[in-house]
């Protein structure tokens, strides 16, 4: 562990022996990374005798109803006079979904992430763009502290690994990665049920409306950017919800020889979401920067405020700027 992660994580300790009333924050559109350190986090905090929340915004995927902790979300923030949050796994405070704004304004915000693009918004900012998941930072602080680790808490943490990792197949599945997966495991996570529940547990609606999305899947640039389309009249025709088209991306990302892979989401008339995954020199966070988000060099995200046909043109556009500038480079 490098000195100034360790002195980063002494100053988290000392605040977490100090405060009892923690707030704890996952992202909107949740994910299994933001999911397993705030829930996992939340029981640690717990069995040291503090009292926490976990709050993520609506809606949260019913895919990860089973994670230990779940039931014990709420989807706000209780008025109760939180003096430390911590937020898991967002690259800035407007990814709290609104939650932020009721936070006490004398509040300590701690930021752990590991978002290349993150803004720095905290009291105290724990940055690590090496790791593969959040997650495995949060394993390695309760170790630093030394902190019993409970085969749920394992669990929550070998997901957060997991999902991020894409199953251990996305370019960001280094040594680290696996060996802190072994570590989970035989600290009591059961990576075969957790595979199950997040890859092979879907609802017939979830398939149907990646089968409709990928059914109009387009490509351009002599295969090497590829995109498809999740509108509401899909939603509506699979009986699915936003939030089921979430391993889209990854199925488009399968195509050989692809350097971009984008997914459009039509939230509302004029908000459309895209998900980006790149290969190659194409950088996926810088792409969506373009347009007000943010991530990895692999994959990022963003919110547009455009009608759906527009945000298709206009991102389209840059992909095709950003995959030529690459093979130029």
């Amino acid at each position: 562990m490098a000195a100034e992660l360790g002195t980063l994580l002494d100053q988290l300790h000392e605040l977490l022996e100090r405060h009892q009333r923690i707030l704890i924050l996952g992202h909107k559109d949740a994910d299994g990374d933001t999911l397993g350190c705030s829930l996992a986090f939340a029981e640690a905090l717990r069995d040291r005798g503090k009292r926490v929340q976990v709050v993520i915004p609506p809606p949260v995927s019913s895919r990860y109803a089973w994670m230990p902790g779940f039931s014990e979300i709420a989807p706000s923030v209780p008025e109760d006079g939180w003096s430390l949050v911590l937020f898991f796994d967002a690259g800035n405070l407007e990814r709290s979904g609104g939650s932020a704004d009721s936070i006490p304004a004398d509040a300590v915000i701690v930021n752990v992430d590991h978002h290349t693009s993150n803004s720095r918004y905290g009291t105290l900012n724990i940055i690590d763009p090496e790791a593969s998941a959040v997650g495995q930072m949060c394993l390695e602080m309760l170790e630093h502290f030394g902190w019993p680790i409970t085969p749920t808490i394992a669990q929550n943490l070998y997901t957060a690994l997991l999902t991020d990792t894409g199953g251990f197949r996305h370019e960001n599945t280094d040594t680290r990665a696996l060996a802190d997966a072994a570590r989970l495991a035989a600290l009591g996570a059961d990576p075969a049920h957790v595979a199950t529940m997040v890859y092979k547990s879907w609802p017939l609606s979830t398939v149907r409306l990646s089968g409709l999305a990928i059914a109009d899947i387009q490509e351009d640039l002599g295969g090497r950017l590829a995109w498809v389309r999740v509108t509401r009249r899909m939603l509506h025709e699979a009986g699915a919800v936003m939030s089921e088209s979430e391993g889209i991306i990854d199925t488009v990302n399968t195509l050989a020889g692809l350097e971009v892979a984008i997914v459009f989401k039509e939230v509302r008339a004029r908000l459309t979401k895209i998900s980006v995954r790149t290969r190659g020199t194409v950088d996926a966070a810088a792409l969506c920067e373009r347009f007000g988000g943010g991530g990895h060099q692999r994959a990022a995200g963003a919110e547009i405020e455009l009608p759906l046909d527009l945000a298709v043109s206009e991102v389209l556009q840059a992909a095709r700027e950003a995959v030529a500038a690459a093979k130029e480079a």
